[in-house]
């Protein structure tokens, strides 16, 4: 591992203005209030900017889009990251760096770049001499899309830790594989894990303590840290704790057991000859990155089961009994996670009959339990939810409104709420310290629809998808009861990454798992505990203001 040599005091030209160096710890170069240089040993000089904490205007050392491998193009493309080669000349890294492709994000004046250089991290800190913990964040985004500019630290950086975002590869050009050397397969997770070995060499240098590193993932990005506990390619001491909000690595969409059959299907649609696994790998390596994103659009991308670098050689839950590691987590779901699902889940169905009438309450469940991907040949998982969420009457009828409450609860239940809650009772078994919540705060703010818009569904959004994120990352303009919510998830976040205790001022003591189905505690306007988790499986239909998700005016 690289170690920091002290610089002695010099004088630097940044943009033909002569500015004094002055060392003031370790290789941290301040310059003056408009402009920041740090030296990192082996890379090469990086220039920073500053930001400040949004509710008490602390100054915070922000330095952006900080290059952590090579770029992954060319021969490089499908394939573990490779160290980046030093830079000579000043980097900048007062902008955000090149976002990992995705089609929506590209624009007409950079498609001459190299689109997929964008293994790159932001760092923030405040104090540069301190030796804070260390909260590394990995974004979610359906493993599709997602960047380190859309998580800013402003609400962080509050308390006393550093922040680290980071970037990985997405989509097609992080997720295709043969389960070959030409295309191995997870190298997204080894972004992930090279980036936690980067914090490693360098964090030090920013008032960061490498001993004291968190993982929060939301999403897909939860999916990743979930792999990196359990997988045996992640090397000791990269972390010490996790947070994974909305998503768990054992839930179905989160892996695929069959990628070679994703990657011919696109093959197909690119290349003449897709015969041999050589002939593939070949083809899609040399395909430009923007015909490859459009030829994917409508595919959806996940984790390879039996990769060629080892990081998930069995099925996650295999891993998970083999696991012998001890990781201190807090997992958990918003109220209506799986509203988005059922969006989807609508905008296909409408989109290819026209009049949801067509199809029975029945016959839409069939399509959901299909979206989920769920292995049951005895058909008892569907039997069993089926039964325990509607009627036959209500089944065979086509009062798709009035089932609204419970399609929610089946679609979080089997995307996101159980799959969690099974990942964090296994490790609480280990004698793990493992904190679950509910998130139940309905604020100003939704991400519902997305950037899409949500007037089309006849159902609320409720308590959506990475609403809580809303709260961590200083996204939105909140109001003042929105930003009374966001001071409680910062508290419990950042009280995690440092003491491994979520706490908050006025709430009860929070406690880890300590039977099958609890504690848990629930984050709204007053922090509660419950006893039974499996109570959030029908929480919508048990909601006595379940009414207030449908939406009457608009026709399902």
């Amino acid at each position: 591992m690289r170690r920091a040599m002290c610089l002695v005091v010099s004088i630097v030209s940044v943009s033909l203005i002569a500015i004094f160096v002055i060392n003031i710890g370790n290789d941290v170069l301040a310059t003056n209030d408009d402009i920041l240089l740090l030296d990192l040993p082996g890379q090469g000089l990086i220039r920073g900017s500053q930001t400040n904490t949004a509710w008490t205007n602390q100054t915070v050392y922000q330095f952006l889009g900080v290059p952590f491998a090579e770029s992954p193009s060319g021969d490089l493309r499908f394939k573990a990251p490779v160290e980046r080669s030093p830079w000579k000349n000043i980097r900048d890294a007062t902008k955000y760096g090149q976002r990992c492709p995705e089609l929506n994000t590209i624009s007409d004046n950079h498609l001459n770049d190299d689109l997929e250089d964008c293994l790159n991290l932001c760092v923030y800190t405040k104090n540069f001499t301190a030796r804070r913990p260390v909260v590394f964040y990995v974004y979610g985004g359906g493993f599709y899309n997602g960047s380190s500019q859309d998580h800013p630290p402003n609400y962080l950086l509050e308390k006393d830790i550093v922040l680290v975002v980071t970037q990985y590869r997405v989509g097609a050009l992080g997720w295709l594989s043969t389960q070959t050397q030409e295309m191995p397969g997870n190298s997204p997770v080894l972004d992930v894990m090279f980036a936690l070995q980067w914090v490693q060499m360098y964090i030090h240098l920013f008032g960061g303590d490498p001993e004291q590193v968190t993982v929060v993932g939301q999403s897909a990005g939860a999916t990743v840290t979930g792999m990196l506990i359990i997988s045996p390619k992640t090397p000791q001491g990269l972390f010490k704790r996790a947070v994974m909000q909305s998503g768990s690595v054992l839930a179905n969409w989160a892996t695929n057991s069959k990628p070679l059959d994703l990657t011919k299907k696109v093959c197909n649609r690119l290349c003449s000859n897709c015969d041999q696994i050589a002939d593939i790998a070949d083809c899609l390596r040399e395909v430009d990155t923007v015909t490859l994103l459009k030829s994917t659009t409508d595919l959806s991308f996940s984790m390879t089961i039996n990769d060629v670098y080892g990081v998930m050689p069995l099925m996650p839950i295999e891993l998970l009994h083999n696991n012998t590691r001890c990781y201190p987590i807090m997992t958990g779901a918003t109220k209506h996670d799986g509203s988005f699902v059922l969006a989807t889940l609508y905008d296909g169905i409408k989109g290819a009959i026209g009049n949801m009438s067509l199809i029975t309450p029945r016959e839409f469940l069939s399509k959901l339990f299909d979206e989920s991907h769920e292995v049951d040949p005895s058909g008892l998982a569907k039997n069993l939810i089926t039964t325990l969420l509607y009627n036959a009457t209500d089944l065979n009828g086509n009062d798709h409104k009035k089932l609204i409450p419970s399609y929610i609860d089946q679609a979080s239940s089997m995307f996101i709420k159980s799959p969690i809650f099974t990942f964090a009772r296994h490790l609480s078994k280990s004698q793990c310290p493992t904190y679950v919540y509910s998130f139940d705060y309905e604020g100003e703010w939704s991400r519902f629809g997305y950037e899409f818009g949500n007037e089309h569904y006849p159902f609320n959004g409720g308590v959506h998808h990475s609403n809580d994120n809303i709260y961590i990352f200083s996204t939105h303009n909140l109001n003042a009861r929105d930003t009374e919510i966001s001071k409680k998830m910062i508290d419990l976040w950042t009280s995690f990454a440092i003491d491994g205790v979520p706490a908050t001022p006025d709430a009860p003591t929070l406690m880890p798992l300590q039977t099958e189905t609890g504690p848990y505690f629930h984050i709204d306007e007053r922090i509660s505990i419950g006893y039974d988790f499996l109570e959030e499986l029908r929480v919508a239909v048990n909601d006595p203001r379940k009414e207030e998700l449908v939406r009457p005016d608009v026709e399902f």
